[in-house]
């Protein structure tokens, strides 16, 4: 029991130290009037010798849903944790919503809502009353605490269990409740820590769901995660961090481009292949092209969008192409280029 009162008491010590009372309204007009939802400055954490984030600099624009990917141990749930103000760094700063997490943390609770890795709901209170705790932290109208709950139980897929004690709840529905939680007294700016660790498929892709929902309404949504489907399928932008230092960032479309081994076309064919290779191997996006038998294998950067470029040059060659093949760079192929190894290593 103190174990669970411990964690839950982690929640709530991230969303406030002092009861709250602040209107959506106002969350949003606050937001407006900032270029950037987060700014990252040589941002550093230590304990003791380790390292756990390296002055790491990184911008997250209003609206926008942003990744931290990377294996584990690498420093997400760190960095997230001090711009949430529940760590305070050894060097460097950063701005949440305009307000900097060494001088103003209290202004910052009211603009965030945080879904951590772990579920910290209380386990003997129902989950309709989890929620409606955190709506009364903050200060949230009878009424609109009430309506709000219920459109986010329905959404989620748990109102049959609103009314049940959450230690009968499995794993999938305790993150639901999370998340719920997390997102009840809408605030403009969200950090989701690993949202959809050990789901199954089905629950992921409820979540992901969700998650884009927050997108489409405009939300700041900053998440870390080690999937790289998910980072790929859900962000605008993802920030690759590796032993604290974050070594790359971008979209994930341009991150495939310009990192990782390339898109694989594969085109069996019949015709003269040492014209076709020659005349491939002079575009600038090819990165290579190997006869392997009665096939021509092309690694190219965006080779998949760039599909029709690569069919006209080899028939240009006189090569008649046949059956087509591809496979698509991924955020894993980048990760291994970027550092040598696989992201789960």
């Amino acid at each position: 029991m103190n174990r669970m009162f411990s964690k839950f008491c982690y929640r709530l010590i991230c969303c406030v130290i002092n009861p709250i009372s602040i209107t959506s309204q106002n969350l949003q007009r606050v937001s407006i009037m900032i270029k950037y939802a987060i700014e990252a400055s040589s941002l550093t954490r230590r304990f003791g010798d380790l390292v756990a984030v390296d002055h790491v600099n990184f911008k997250v624009k209003e609206g926008g849903l942003w990744g931290l990917l990377g294996p584990n141990g690498a420093g997400k749930t760190t960095t997230v944790n001090l711009l949430c103000c529940l760590l305070a760094p050894t060097d460097g700063t950063a701005k949440v919503g305009g307000y900097d997490i060494r001088k103003e943390s209290g202004e910052i609770r009211k603009l965030i809502g945080f879904c951590p890795q772990e579920p910290t709901v209380y386990e003997r209170l129902t989950g309709r009353e989890n929620v409606n705790l955190i709506g009364k932290m903050y200060k949230m109208p009878k009424v609109e605490l009430k309506k709000k709950t219920n459109q986010l139980l329905e959404k989620i897929g748990l109102t049959e269990r609103a009314d049940d004690q959450v230690i009968t709840y499995s794993g999938g529905m305790k993150r639901r409740l999370d998340l719920i939680m997390a997102m009840v007294h809408d605030p403009p700016i969200l950090f989701l820590d690993e949202p959809t660790l050990g789901l199954d498929p089905a629950v992921r892709r409820a979540v992901w769901d969700f998650i884009l929902e927050l997108r489409e309404r405009k939300k700041t949504v900053i998440m870390t995660t080690h999937y790289m489907e998910e980072a790929d399928e859900l962000c605008d932008r993802v920030a690759v961090i590796d032993y604290g230092k974050i070594i790359a960032e971008d979209s994930p479309e341009n991150l495939k481009e310009k990192s990782g081994r390339g898109d694989i076309v594969e085109m069996e064919f019949s015709g003269p292949a040492d014209a076709a290779i020659k005349r491939l191997r002079n575009l600038k996006f090819i990165k290579t092209v190997n006869k392997v038998e009665d096939r021509l294998v092309v690694v190219a950067e965006a080779g998949v969008s760039r599909l029709g470029e690569i069919i006209k040059t080899a028939t240009k060659a006189g090569v008649k192409v046949g059956r087509i093949r591809h496979q698509e760079n991924t955020l894993e192929d980048v990760f291994i280029h970027l550092t040598g190894r696989r992201l789960r290593e």
